[in-house]
């Protein structure tokens, strides 16, 4: 039976937390071949939250042991974005079966300039090691 975790994003700006509501979450996995998947396009509501997304994990079991090459989470990348603010890219997202992931994404204002919008700031999460 599929397992699923969920993942669930927060967009604010500045260091003191302000939502920015109608903000856009794009949800994408990277497939075996290097493309990139679409799963699921959210819009913040007026605390900033997006509606909770199911990701396809694997199994909780494949955590517990050493025995398998596969990783016990799904990787996705998520993308945060306003008119008006720096894009944020986040690679390689971990969602664990079972478990809702809360990720915040901080915006950064910028100036109202034609190619402002072009600019893009980009997180890698590094692989977590599986240390028994």
């Amino acid at each position: 039976m599929q397992e699923y975790g969920t993942v669930t994003a927060q967009i604010v700006t500045s260091a003191a937390q302000i939502p920015i509501p109608g903000a856009t979450l794009t949800i994408t996995r990277e497939l075996p071949d290097g493309r990139q998947e679409l799963l699921a396009v959210r819009m913040t509501n007026y605390d900033g939250f997006t509606e909770p997304f199911d990701v396809p994990t694997p199994p909780a079991s494949d955590s517990q042991t050493r025995q398998t090459a596969e990783m016990p989470y799904a990787l996705v990348d998520l993308r945060g974005e306003r008119a008006g603010y720096d894009r944020v890219f986040i690679h390689n997202a971990q969602i664990f079966p079972g478990i809702q992931t809360l990720q915040q994404i901080v915006l950064i204002p910028t100036p109202t300039l034609p190619d402002s919008y072009a600019q893009t700031q980009e997180f890698d999460i590094p692989s977590q090691a599986q240390d028994l």
